[in-house]
């Protein structure tokens, strides 16, 4: 074999070689961090592994498995690398489970757990347009079941004491109802879709109800969504102690996929239904199908969390 044979040969291993490795780094979104961007009172933070809270600063970063905690009177803010932002409320504890980010691609892999309290997350609108297309994922788990945000703000709210979940969606100021929708997934698997200016409340184990309107609720009510007032879960047992489960986001990620089928794109108009779906009202596609609430289920009972008419 001539010299330059050789020489193309090895050239091509080598080009192989280096394919092979830029692909496996463009499948892998690289590990992301979030950012304290504020502090207000008694915040502090858990790092992985650890036993100890220690005061949260401005500027400190949480990676997967950090935990943050916010006490009566007190909040704080979260920048993530996307550009969204998530408020932590008073009486909250709240964990990373996932926080991958991509800035050239801009994909993003985002999973917290809501362990008691409540949080409100603002997605960027750049984020909004990629979970559109399904290349970028965000979810808001708690002991009941996984939100899967798609855009714009979601509210999330977990009392470990009623073990009653709410879940809010809110349009950003200008923006359609419908570019605003989360789909709530219980730990059973029935699911609800809500767009901006609904909600969804799920009691125990029971089925999520069906979209509610925000309006629904009293001023007052309506008022307290956003805000960072939650005295709901006051000195409730999660905010102190260590003996708390927190589900890791590969498996809530599952049974969302599992629950709204296969991914789709695109306008959600188009998207096709999907089969099996018996029991449940076809309302987005596959990406977000109703369930049919328990007819003998009050639209809006009176909660800790809300106040109904």
């Amino acid at each position: 074999m001539s010299k330059a044979s050789t020489r193309t040969i090895a050239v091509g291993v080598v080009g192989l070689l280096l394919l092979l490795t830029w692909g496996q780094a463009a499948a892998q979104v690289p590990a992301a961090s979030a950012e304290v961007a504020r502090v207000a009172g008694q915040v502090s933070v858990l790092p992985k592994g650890q036993q100890v809270w220690v005061p949260a600063a401005v500027g400190a970063r949480l990676v997967e498995g950090d935990q943050i905690r916010a006490l009566a009177a007190s909040s704080a803010d979260l920048n993530l690398p996307d550009g969204s932002t998530i408020l932590v409320a008073e009486n909250t504890r709240f964990a990373v489970t996932k926080l991958q980010y991509d800035p050239q691609t801009r994909d993003r892999n985002a999973g917290f757990y809501l362990v008691a309290g409540k949080v409100r997350a603002q997605i960027s609108a750049t984020a909004v347009q990629l979970a559109r297309a399904r290349q970028s994922n965000f979810t808001i788990s708690t002991p009941s079941g996984v939100a899967a945000v798609r855009g714009t703000i979601a509210v999330v709210a977990h009392n470990s004491r009623t073990g009653e979940t709410i879940v809010f969606a809110l349009p950003s100021p200008g923006q359609l109802a419908e570019a605003a929708r989360v789909t709530y997934v219980s730990r059973n698997g029935q699911q609800v879709t809500i767009v901006g200016g609904e909600f969804t409340r799920q009691s125990g184990t029971g089925a999520p109800s069906a979209p509610t309107p925000i309006l629904n609720l009293t001023p007052a009510a309506q008022a307290m969504i956003l805000d960072a007032g939650n005295a709901s879960t006051a000195n409730v047992p999660e905010l102190t102690g260590f003996n708390v489960t927190i589900i890791p986001s590969s498996q809530d990620v599952t049974l969302v996929q599992t629950a709204t089928g296969p991914s789709a794109g695109g306008d959600p108009r188009t998207w096709p239904t999907s089969a099996g779906s018996v029991g449940r009202d076809i309302r987005f596609g596959s990406v977000g199908r109703d369930i049919v609430a328990n007819q003998s289920q009050p639209v809006c009972t009176p909660s800790s969390l809300t106040t109904c008419p």
